[in-house]
């Protein structure tokens, strides 16, 4: 009987540290890293601190920055600045939810700046702990650095937990300018009505930007075509119309922000002094970045608490020390 009740506690408290872990991209030591040379890392669901002051690991990314730039630190996936991507993590314990950040460091981890933050439902709560239930999508800075950035995923997870891995990606020059530099933004749309128009059929009757419909004689001559234009009032209530829907359907979204102007990622629960909420919300970020994916609300969202204001650092070195939770 002895057994069988220490046998049944020590599954217990295997289920309670172990969590979700970064599986696409593929982070460093992992045992899905098709460039691992040595034993995988048995530990990279857990979370930092998981496992009393003798078990700490390195932050940032338990310490495998040093792997960059050998052949154990090869990229395991290629994204292109600006493209729309996803990834994905997978476990044993998806812990019903919590807040993760995303990001990427273009100086070998001395910054991790933001690349989109998930405030609530991360890991998705009611999708199992499979990386196929478990994917999320973000949007590659479009000025982010080319070549081999290191990508990092945070995830906390309600009971003051901080989880962090990292991995090698290799970004490509976008297919398309960077808004910042006016092509194809809006800056470039400021021409005239009429150069701004756009056919509407085969023959000379066009359609400016502003909903005004034009005739022109062939060839085009701006002088001499005929426009008729919604009333005033009717453009400002299309134009609120249009708002409206754009509210309903885009996540929470605002103008482009250089990459070396986001936020640091946020980095809580590891000796520094800032704390997470515990089991009542989820985190919200006090600074999200500029893109930013709203939960489903089941969680009140709360900031942290205490001093959040420095970038992550370990309190001490794995035997003496105390990591500030209550």
């Amino acid at each position: 009987m002895r057994t069988t009740i220490a046998l049944a506690g020590a599954l217990l408290a295997t289920h309670a540290v172990a969590h979700m872990q970064l599986v696409y991209p593929a982070p460093f030591n992992a045992s899905n890293n098709p460039y691992r040379t040595t034993p995988a890392d048995p530990y990279l669901q857990y979370p930092y601190d998981c496992c009393g002051p003798n078990d700490r690991w390195a932050y940032p990314c338990r310490g495998y920055l040093s792997l960059l730039g050998t052949p154990q630190g090869e990229p395991t996936a290629t994204w292109e600045a600006g493209s729309a991507q996803s990834w994905n993590i997978s476990g044993i314990g998806n812990h019903y939810g919590g807040s993760c950040q995303v990001g990427f460091s273009t100086d070998r981890g001395e910054n991790f700046r933001v690349a989109t933050s998930y405030e609530g439902n991360c890991p998705h709560r009611n999708n199992g702990d499979g990386a196929e239930g478990q994917d999320f999508e973000l949007t590659v800075p479009s000025d982010l650095e080319v070549g081999v950035q290191v990508f990092a995923w945070i995830w906390y997870n309600r009971e003051q937990e901080f989880n962090m891995n990292c991995a090698a990606v290799n970004i490509t020059a976008p297919s398309s300018p960077s808004p910042s530099s006016g092509y194809g933004s809006a800056a470039s749309s400021s021409t005239s009505v009429a150069t701004a128009a756009a056919p509407t059929s085969s023959g000379s009757t066009y359609k400016t930007a502003n909903g005004c419909t034009c005739t022109c004689d062939s060839p085009v001559d701006i002088a001499t075509c005929t426009c008729s234009c919604p009333s005033t009032a009717k453009r400002q209530e299309e134009q609120v119309h249009h708002k409206r829907q754009q509210t309903a359907t885009t996540t929470a979204t605002s103008a482009f922000v250089a990459y070396t102007d986001r936020p640091l990622m946020l980095v809580a629960d590891d000796g520094n002094g800032c704390l997470t909420p515990k089991s009542t919300a989820e985190v919200k970020y006090p600074d999200p970045g500029p893109e930013v994916v709203v939960g489903d609300g089941l969680y009140p969202l709360a900031l942290p608490s205490g001093n959040c204001s420095g970038v992550g650092t370990q309190a001490y070195d794995g035997s003496t020390g105390n990591d500030e939770h209550p």
